[in-house]
């Protein structure tokens, strides 16, 4: 128990102490200078009439390849033949698999084009 009581009289002593002692460490920290620049290259960017160079226009897309896909499909009738299967996924799942589902339920597989 003295030992508590020791500490928690001996903690703002102890505070003060090392406040003294960085303080010079602080103060140097903050003493050091900044390199000191001229305004005029800011002062000529602001200027709406000041000369800009010419940058060349580069595609990001060179070098990759090119003419992946085969053949191109309709997007639209592509987007209304996947439509057709009103639970997503399962729907076409149980189709390819042949599933004992009615008829009528499933839409005919999508067809690819030649």
């Amino acid at each position: 128990m003295k030992r508590l009581h020791d500490l928690k009289t001996a903690t703002p002593h102890l505070l003060v102490v090392m406040a003294v002692l960085l303080a010079p460490a602080i103060a140097a920290a903050q003493a050091t200078a900044y390199p000191r620049t001229t305004p005029q290259p800011a002062l000529h960017a602001a200027d709406p009439l000041a000369q800009v160079p010419a940058t060349a226009y580069q595609s990001t897309l060179n070098g990759l390849a090119q003419g992946v896909e085969s053949q191109s499909a309709d997007w639209r009738r592509a987007n209304d033949e996947v439509g057709q299967f009103k639970r997503g996924h399962i729907d076409l799942l149980k189709l390819e698999n042949g599933s004992a589902a009615q008829p009528d339920s499933l839409p005919a597989p999508p067809r690819s084009r030649p």
